[in-house]
């Protein structure tokens, strides 16, 4: 099987390697680096598939003047422009001790590469987001600040000249057209380089091996998983339209005779939904009466500082919106899978 460098474990080992790093940074940023130091040290044995999402992918250090995280997202998150804005605002923070001085502070550039569309409005597949004034935009005083998206399945879509430095490195990363990555290999040693040394890692290393094939398990695990819980999550909202349907009639003095003649529902069907609305009161004062409980669960954990959300099937989008709500209020880190 030929495993692509989207794999988290092959994109961690590659990524890990500074000669690497700094090829891809010289063209994603357009820009000479003289010099790069890559924090995150590769373990095979320290590797968790299931950790992923929960940190950065890898951390470097450019010219000694800027902090560059690199991340590679392949399942799709509603919630990761926010989880970007959180992890960003949190690598300007972290940087001082308290009573350091502000000059020491490095400027923060974070590099997304994503395997699906995440701005539907936005055509280009390479997006740069920096703060500026709302009406100045040609000035930028508040530098120290910089976001890159590079969305692949715009890449795979668009028509792009496969001669330019930066759409040869995400044809090589994408692996998805045998025949871009035949032109960036030839015209860029250096990716040529890359796709050798990804090939060894597999075929050398037992355990790497049954690490990325783990991985590739685990993603269609998860695909599998997002496609039944949304089978039954549009099962449960068409049944949430009836309802609001229902009680919109009633509230009219309809008759339930009616209603099925107006709905195409039969009488069984509508006296059971018509239940199950008379019985919502009591559903929340059943929830509302364990408030005690989960005061005394909420004094454990509000220390913490990281916070796992699981879900199986539907309980999947549950945990979701859990993990979501949670950031929105108290900003812990959290995740769900």
């Amino acid at each position: 099987m030929n495993y692509t460098i989207k794999n988290d474990v092959i994109f961690s080992y590659l990524f890990s390697q500074e000669d690497i790093v700094k090829d891809f940074l010289e063209v994603c940023l357009n820009k000479k680096i003289e010099k790069v130091e890559v924090s995150n040290q590769f373990s095979l044995e320290k590797f968790d598939i299931r950790n992923k999402g929960a940190i950065l992918d890898i951390k470097a250090t450019i010219n000694d003047e800027a902090h560059v995280d690199l991340e590679m997202q392949r399942k799709k998150d509603d919630s990761y422009v926010k989880r970007v804005l959180l992890y960003t605002g949190g690598l300007l923070r972290g940087q001082l001790d308290r009573g350091e001085s502000y000059e020491y502070m490095k400027n923060v550039i974070m590099i997304n590469i994503i395997d699906y569309t995440l701005f539907k409005d936005i055509k280009d597949f390479h997006t740069i987001w920096k703060l500026r004034e709302n009406k100045n935009l040609e000035h930028e005083p508040l530098k120290g600040l910089e976001i890159h998206f590079l969305e692949l399945e715009k890449f795979r879509k668009s028509n792009p000249n496969i001669h330019e430095k930066l759409n040869q490195w995400l044809a090589t990363i994408d692996t998805e057209n045998e025949k871009w990555l035949e032109v960036a290999m030839k015209e860029n040693p250096k990716l040529k380089e890359v796709i050798i040394k990804k090939d060894n890692f597999v075929n050398d290393d037992k355990l790497a091996r049954e690490l990325i094939e783990a991985q590739e398990k685990w993603d269609l695990d998860y695909k599998a998983g997002m496609s039944c819980a949304k089978k039954e999550g549009i099962a449960e909202g068409k049944l949430e339209e009836k309802k609001n349907l229902l009680k919109n009639l009633l509230k009219m003095n309809m008759d339930i005779e009616t209603i099925s003649k107006a709905t195409g529902l039969t009488k069984d069907e509508l006296e059971k939904l018509k239940a199950d609305i008379l019985d919502l009161p009591s559903k929340i004062e059943a929830v509302l009466d364990n408030c005690e409980e989960i005061k005394t669960f909420a004094s454990k954990v509000y220390t913490q500082k990281d916070m796992f959300f699981l879900g199986r099937g539907t309980d999947y989008n549950v945990a979701l919106e859990g993990s979501l709500k949670l950031k929105e209020i108290s900003y812990i880190h959290s995740e769900a899978y």
